[in-house]
């Protein structure tokens, strides 16, 4: 039952027939329909907080126990204050429109959540390569050369630099020891793989690719 008519007719079952012919019942049933429906929404809403990939204004609370601060050391009210708006611009708004408006990027406050907590425990190749494809997205190729004291990391299903490596390379920092040195490889489209489309000159000028996007072109 997902609606106040449907909460309300089963109400209405529990009850002696004549009662849906008076009206202030029915008025009273219906008051109570439309809070039951708000209370069920209102638990889905709560339980949907308890995981990341579904958190909304929950993520504020996950971010605050894995001690990660949004956007790099800016917080929800740090964004706002910065904004200076009325309050007549905030009064109206949930929690998940203000955070939109004032913080935004909640695909990547989820991503960096997901590092943190893959990122407890030891080092090793298999955790750094978690931590790397949760911001990626794709599969990401992680090499180790103990002897250089060097950690290689490859992005395989990904070209170019993702939009997010800053983020990226935050994180991996956080939990990498100190005397490694990590370096990124990126992926870009090879020569092969373009002669692969065997296209002409008139496709590849149909396309109207820039260098920088011929680079990263993946049909």
């Amino acid at each position: 039952m997902n609606k106040t008519r449907d909460i309300k007719r089963a109400m209405l079952d529990y009850l002696p027939k004549y009662y849906e012919e008076i009206r202030e019942s029915e008025a009273i049933i219906g008051a109570q329909a439309k809070a039951q429906l708000q209370l069920m929404r209102d638990i889905d809403d709560v339980l949907a907080q308890m995981y990341v990939d579904t958190a909304t204004w929950g993520l504020a609370r996950w971010e605050a126990l894995l001690d990660i601060k949004i956007g790099a050391d800016y917080s929800v009210w740090d964004a706002l204050e910065a904004s200076r708006p009325v309050f007549e611009e905030i009064e109206e708004m949930d929690w998940d429109s203000f955070e939109d408006t004032f913080v935004g990027d909640r695909s990547g406050r989820r991503s960096s959540i997901k590092s943190r907590i893959r990122g407890f425990g030891s080092v090793n190749a298999a955790l750094l390569k978690s931590v790397c494809e949760s911001y990626v997205g794709g599969e990401v190729e992680v090499t180790e050369t103990p002897s250089a004291h060097k950690i290689s990391i490859k992005f395989i299903d990904s070209r170019g630099v993702p939009s997010n490596i800053n983020d990226l390379k935050a994180a991996v920092a956080e939990i990498m020891p100190a005397h490694l040195v990590v370096e990124y490889t990126y992926r870009y489209l090879s020569w092969n793989e373009y002669d692969a489309f065997a296209w002409t000159w008139d496709t590849l000028d149909a396309k109207q690719l820039t260098h920088n996007q011929l680079e990263v072109y993946k049909p």
